[in-house]
């Protein structure tokens, strides 16, 4: 049962105050009593599972443990939760191999890089690479180049943001929740090796690859083909035209080492699509032409708080990219059809932003406003949020031939001018001309969270009941950024001017974007219930 627009936006304010369409609309939107959990639900009173609608986004102001959310790093702290890690689990440090010793920084580690990241942090070095920047870093030379050892770190996940600036000793505990779940998946693994009486395989030493990935659990279109290991390839594999006429080439998870290994996507057309996200084991692969690496720092003297506490609201990656794999693959389960290109894509898309109004819920001010003000922001903002997120990921990215999507695959530039059409083409060329403008303007992790936060209390948004309030917020960032600007970049006088003029491109690029999506739409190319149609529906009602 599909609900218009306009329809829906009101029965969804009413579920949101309690109001008496809330069961005929959870009814008509599968959330029965014996619905099974299928999708995240972001919009809600309280936590739910659904699918994912526009409807269904939970923008709730405050969550309580009480009902069952997880507990907040202080309040984890004041329960007296125990993050320590498991020996029996036996891992090895995803930088060097070396033995595990516990959480640091967001990720189980070893002690000699969890010492060298706080010391790189903390003293605020900065390295040079003599090599090519991609040296090999193992646990016998995992001192010979900083620079490149310190980068590793940031690529497997180690956070910033953990690190205390006050030299004292413990790290910020903003990552109970993640603790706290990973030892819970460990202990599980852990019963269930003892129950079936195998043996726990730990990851393989430095330097052997790792075993192939086991079979996928669904079918691959006909004539496709599993990647083979890296050193068995002798080039792209022989086989039908795929969607865009050219060889097809499935998708393998990024990483070899966590919740995603062993998983295969569909295909995409072509050989344009590899792993970006480097094996934990292996030294990093011969890069391409970089744009070097922005200022990392998110601590220190000169960043103001409304920037520090942004940057602490800011998602983990590798959570986000393993919910939106595991909400890919869900669909496939038991089905011999294979989604296309496109429709894979749309779903992507459709999933990072279900990410994102998660953010916007907790963001300050955000979460003080009404249901109504909370929905009018977000649907004025959502398509150049969703670009935004796209420039910065290419910024970190790092390679001009290449874009990199969310899941952490790699698609080429080339294989795009030759098999997408000429709108998509025209608006990824744009796309990747402002990710070179805002590198030419070293754009940082605190100028991207202070710009987003700007994106969502655009000024240019009618009809809000609390004006003033987003008024506020507009004004604080703006002084924050332009604070922190002067403070980090003095050479750079008009930085934070060149910032916001940055911001009007990424708001042409989402209405390109928007005329993009409905111009498929006309042409019943868009995959059926997709939450980006649903956005420009309700708009335009």
């Amino acid at each position: 049962m599909e609900l218009p627009g306009a329809h829906v936006l009101q029965a969804a304010q009413s579920v949101l105050v309690g109001g008496p369409q809330q069961a005929a609309l959870t009814t008509a939107l599968g959330w029965g009593p014996r619905a099974g959990p299928k999708r995240r639900a972001l919009w809600g009173s309280r936590p739910r599972w659904c699918k994912t609608r526009w409807t269904q986004v939970r923008l709730a102001a405050s969550r309580h443990p009480a009902h069952g959310d997880p507990l907040l790093p202080s309040q984890a702290d004041a329960a007296g939760m125990d993050y320590s890690y498991d020996e029996d689990l036996d891992e090895l440090c995803p930088v060097c191999g070396d033995k595990v010793s516990g959480y640091h920084y967001g990720l189980l580690t070893c002690e000699s890089c969890k010492g060298f990241f706080k010391r790189t942090v903390q003293n605020n070095k900065h390295y040079t690479c003599t090599e090519s920047q991609s040296c090999k870093i193992d646990k016998t030379q995992r001192k010979r180049c900083p620079f490149c050892r310190f980068q590793k770190c940031l690529t497997v996940g180690m956070r910033l943001e953990a690190v205390r600036a006050d030299r004292m000793r413990g790290g910020r505990n903003k990552f109970g929740p993640m603790y706290k779940r990973d030892r819970a998946l460990k202990q599980q693994k852990k019963a269930q090796i003892r129950a079936n009486g195998f043996k726990l395989e730990t990851g393989p030493p430095v330097g052997v690859p790792p075993p192939p990935p086991p079979p996928p659990d669904y079918m691959l279109p006909p004539g496709l083909h599993a990647p083979e290991p890296k050193s068995l390839a002798s080039g792209p594999p022989a086989g039908p035209l795929g969607d865009f006429g050219a060889p097809g080439l499935p998708m393998a998870v990024p990483s070899a080492h966590g919740p995603l290994a062993g998983y295969l996507y569909p295909a995409f057309p072509g050989r344009a699509i590899k792993s970006e996200y480097p094996e934990p084991y292996a030294s990093p692969p011969q890069p391409g032409p970089p744009y070097g690496y922005p200022e990392p720092f998110s601590g220190g003297p000169g960043v103001p708080e409304l920037i520090l506490q942004l940057l602490q609201l800011e998602p983990d990656e590798d959570q986000v990219r393993a919910r939106i794999v595991g909400c890919l693959q869900e669909p496939a389960k038991g089905r011999p059809d294979q989604p296309a290109p496109f429709s894979l894509l749309c779903r992507m898309a459709d999933q990072t932003f279900i990410s994102i109004v998660d953010w916007a819920r907790r963001c300050m001010v955000f979460k003080e406003l009404e249901v109504a003000d909370q929905m009018t922001l977000l649907q004025s903002c959502w398509s150049e949020l969703l670009v935004f997120d796209h420039i910065y990921r290419q910024i970190q990215h790092g390679k001009e031939g290449s874009i990199l999507l969310v899941t952490g695959q790699e698609v080429e530039l080339t294989t795009v001018a030759a098999q997408a059409g000429s709108l998509l083409h025209s608006l990824v060329l744009r796309a990747q001309e402002l990710v070179l403008q805002l590198h030419a303007l070293q754009l940082d992790r605190q100028e991207f969270v202070c710009l987003k936060f700007l994106i969502l209390f655009s000024l240019d948004v009618k009809f809000l009941n609390n004006h003033s309030l987003v008024k506020d917020a507009q004004e604080k960032a703006n002084a924050a950024l332009l604070d922190y600007t002067l403070c980090h970049y003095p050479h750079c006088g008009d930085k934070f001017q060149q910032l916001l003029l940055c911001l009007v491109e990424v708001r042409a690029l989402s209405m390109q974007a928007k005329e993009y999506l409905y111009h498929k739409h006309l042409g019943n190319e868009m995959p059926r219930n997709n939450l980006l149609i649903e956005m420009l529906q309700a708009k335009q009602t």
